[in-house]
């Protein structure tokens, strides 16, 4: 029994060694400089901008992602989590971030939280929503925003954990429905699009918690096709 366990604990090591090597891996050295918007997956000690940093060692990179960030509805009540709303004074704050250093990409990844269950009855508002973000980052004031090229992430999927909930339930109906809209309005748009609700190895049953926020794992997976884009 005790030769099993030590095995165990071995196996267990080595995966966990193994996923920690994959997460730091550098894919390029490049240097870049990237303005990163989502919600709550782009917030955390191991989100995809912080993936992408170590993807990415040389690139300058702005965070400035909201946990509860919708594209175009007001959450929890909270206008400023309404992207529409506050993207022309973030996009002034990201300006003065670069001191005229132009930025090279702005990668956007929402609409999580605009598939939850709140907002099941406004589906249709969403892809519009996304294009009228597209066009105030194109129409922006500052040329080191307005140049850039935009990467549209379409949101991961919803996992049996989050969809069991009142709160995200036949959430991950909705967000399929936006990754095929995303692709179009990124389309008609001139945008760079990530199918994120079809990342390559992203598993979102096994690599969440509570089947919503990305660990670790799932958010290096996420910015591996972000990052092939980028280096074309």
């Amino acid at each position: 029994m005790k030769k099993r366990f030590l095995i165990f604990l071995f196996v267990v090591s080595l995966l966990e060694s193994t996923a920690l090597f994959a997460q730091s891996t550098v894919l390029s050295d490049k240097r870049l400089t990237l303005l990163t918007f989502g919600d709550s997956n782009g917030t955390f000690p191991h989100s995809w901008p912080e993936q992408l940093k170590l993807a990415l060692p040389n690139a300058q990179i702005h965070n400035i992602s909201k946990s509860g960030r919708t594209i175009g509805f007001v959450n929890n009540g909270d206008s400023t989590l309404n992207a529409l709303l506050v993207t022309e004074q973030n996009l002034k704050k990201a300006a003065e971030l670069t001191r005229s250093q132009p930025y090279d990409f702005i990668i956007i990844e929402l609409g999580t939280n605009d598939g939850k269950a709140v907002f099941a009855d406004r589906q249709a508002e969403v892809p519009g929503n996304l294009g009228k973000l597209i066009g105030l980052i194109k129409r922006c004031p500052s040329d080191v925003i307005r140049n850039a090229s935009i990467i549209i992430i379409s949101p991961p999927p919803y996992g049996a954990k989050a969809e069991a909930t009142a709160k995200y339930a036949g959430g991950g109906q909705r967000v399929k429905t936006m990754s095929k809209a995303f692709r179009k309005v990124a389309r008609q748009h001139g945008c760079l699009f990530v199918d994120g609700f079809r990342t390559p190895g992203l598993d979102i049953e096994t690599m969440t918690t509570d089947g919503l926020h990305l660990d670790a794992t799932a958010s290096r997976k996420l910015i591996e096709p972000v990052v092939a884009l980028m280096l074309k």
